[in-house]
């Protein structure tokens, strides 16, 4: 059976909806990118499948392309500005969300850390968890994020 989550921007215009079964497949990343979009040393995400988000309210989106391939697409609420979530053209039916925008963001634990080469040197990430010092061959990111879904 699936679960719902909900989430939406800082000032509420834009909402969603996450249904999918399982846990919600939270990752960190430290890239400097992340850092800069954040304005923080690193970006919570989830990755959900677009057919399991569903989203109400106007947004704005603003395209990068990416040095790896692809042009990223950013959806922001154009009330408060607030970056909910992101399409990337190399990865269709996929989402990325702002793990932030979670209306109970204390539910996660992530699977992984990207970009630990990145990673300011005050942040501990636990032993055991999953790092990778760039980006991983998305296989195995996939991988690693289907077996935290069970």
């Amino acid at each position: 059976m699936a679960q719902e989550y909900q989430g939406g921007c800082r000032c509420g215009q834009l909402r969603y909806r996450i249904a999918q079964d399982g846990p919600l497949l939270n990752y960190v990343c430290h890239c400097l990118d992340c850092q800069k979009s954040t304005a923080s040393a690193f970006a919570d995400q989830l990755i959900v499948m677009t057919d399991a988000l569903a989203i109400e309210g106007r947004s704005m989106t603003v395209e990068f392309p990416r040095p790896a391939g692809g042009v990223s697409t950013h959806y922001h609420c154009p009330d408060c500005l607030s970056r909910v979530y992101n399409l990337n053209s190399v990865r269709p039916g996929m989402a990325i969300v702002r793990a932030g925008t979670l209306d109970d963001p204390s539910i996660l634990e992530p699977f992984a850390h990207l970009w630990v080469k990145r990673k300011r040197d005050w942040i501990a990430v636990p032993e055991g968890m999953a790092t990778f010092d760039e980006n991983p061959d998305p296989a195995v990111f996939m991988a690693l994020a289907m077996a935290r879904r069970g």
